[in-house]
C-alpha cells in the first residue's frame, strides 16, 4: 500500500526507493526475471546533475523519492541499473503499485518544471511549506499540480465495437474514441460531443467505467461505455484517419495492455463472449 505524503520525516541521504527520470525514461535495476525501482542511500553520491527532486510518500514502509536528472553517462549510474522508456516499464516492473507511483512521480516532475514562474505575473514561484503546491512570491498566486482530463468512449452495438485510427497512432493500430474535456462541460457532455464530432452518431445508455492517470504529460483518462443509438459513421478527417465497426471476434491491432483503452476493449469483448456461451 502506498501512502502519499508531501514532506519526509527522514533525510534525503537515508535509503529509499528512487524514481529517477532522464527525460521520458526511468532508471530501473535489472534482476534476472524482472526489474525493480532502485533502493539507494540517497543520490548525491552519484554526481548526477539534478534538475528537480521531490518526496512522494511511503510504499510498504519504504520512503519513496523522485528526481529528474540531465543526460548522464552510463558509467555514473548505480551498478546494475539502466534507463528504460516509462511506457515499457509497466511490463518490466510487473508491479502495478510501483508503476502507479512512477506515473505519479513523472506528473509531479512535469508540473514542477512547467511552473517555475507564475503564469499571472511572471515572477518565480516557491514551493509551499504546507502542501503540494507552488506560491508566487509577488502576487501570491497558488498553483497546484494540474491535470488535463480526457474522456475515452467505448461504443458498442450487438457484437461490434466502434474503433478509430488517429494520424498519431502507430501503423495499423485502432482504439476507442477519445477527447479532451472543455471548460464548462460535464464528463457526460464531453462524451456525447466528442462522439458526434468525430463520427457523427448518437449514443445511449452512457456509463462510467474507470479512470487512469496518464503522464504523457499530465492527463487523467476517464473511461465510459455507451450503446449505439442511431446514425451512420461520418469520419471527421481533421481528427481521424478512419473509424468503423469491428466484430469482437475479429479485432484489429490494439493499443498496449497498459492503456485504459485496451483494458476497456478486452473487458467488453470478454463479457460479450461470455454472455453468448
Amino acid at each position: 500500500m502506498f501512502v502519499s505524503q508531501v514532506f519526509s520525516s527522514t533525510s534525503l541521504n537515508e535509503p529509499g526507493a528512487w524514481f529517477i527520470f532522464q527525460e521520458e525514461e526511468i532508471l530501473l535495476e535489472n534482476l534476472p526475471n524482472v526489474c525493480k525501482i532502485p533502493v539507494l542511500p540517497g543520490i548525491q553520491q552519484f554526481n548526477f546533475h539534478i534538475k528537480q527532486q521531490h518526496y512522494l510518500g511511503i510504499y510498504e514502509k519504504t520512503h519513496c523519492y523522485t528526481a529528474q536528472i540531465t543526460q548522464t553517462p552510463t558509467t555514473l549510474l548505480p551498478q546494475g541499473t539502466r534507463f528504460q522508456p516509462l511506457r515499457q516499464a509497466h511490463a518490466s516492473l510487473a508491479n502495478d503499485d510501483l508503476f502507479a507511483i512512477a506515473i505519479r512521480a513523472k506528473q509531479i516532475l512535469h508540473w514542477d518544471e512547467s511552473t517555475q514562474f507564475c503564469g499571472h505575473c511572471g515572477q518565480k514561484t516557491q514551493p509551499s511549506t504546507t502542501e503540494r503546491a507552488k506560491i508566487c512570491s509577488i502576487c501570491h498566486t497558488l498553483v497546484f499540480p494540474h491535470l488535463a482530463p480526457v474522456i475515452l468512449a467505448l461504443i458498442w452495438r450487438e457484437e461490434e465495437i466502434l474503433l478509430a485510427r488517429s494520424p498519431s497512432f502507430l501503423p495499423n493500430i485502432y482504439s476507442i474514441l477519445a477527447g479532451f474535456v472543455e471548460p464548462g462541460e460535464t464528463l457526460e457532455q464531453t462524451v456525447i460531443r466528442e462522439v458526434h464530432e468525430e463520427v457523427g452518431i448518437s449514443i445511449k445508455n452512457l456509463r462510467y467505467y474507470s479512470s487512469q492517470p496518464w503522464p504523457f504529460p499530465s492527463n487523467l483518462m476517464i473511461g465510459f461505455t455507451a450503446e449505439y443509438d442511431m446514425g451512420d459513421i461520418k469520419v471527421n478527417k481533421t481528427e481521424l484517419e478512419d473509424a468503423q465497426w469491428f466484430s469482437i471476434h475479429n479485432l484489429p491491432p490494439l493499443p498496449k495492455p497498459i492503456s485504459l483503452s485496451r483494458q476497456m476493449i478486452d473487458a467488453h469483448a470478454s463479457l460479450r463472449k461470455r454472455d453468448n456461451l
